[in-house]
């Protein structure tokens, strides 16, 4: 893949070409030599987590979670 092509399912980098920014960024290291890798993303006001978990060279997984605005709700009880 020549440099600047994206892979179909990398969000990660589509995000990134689309105008997000990388705000925040911390990596833990877990159990069996595994890492998870936290960035945080923002544009404008909207806040996104990616967390990328791997193991070595390999990637295990991915998650994307939408922090701000906050989802809606329902109408909590008075």
């Amino acid at each position: 893949m020549a440099a600047g092509e994206l892979q179909p399912d990398d969000k990660l980098s589509r995000l990134l070409a689309s105008g997000w920014s990388v705000v925040g960024y911390s990596t833990t290291m877990m159990a069996a030599g595994r890492m998870t890798h936290s960035v945080l993303l923002q544009k404008e006001h909207v806040l996104i987590s990616a967390t990328i978990v791997a193991e070595g060279d390999h990637e295990i997984g991915r998650a994307f979670t939408m922090l701000a605005p906050a989802p809606d709700t329902k109408k909590r009880r008075s």
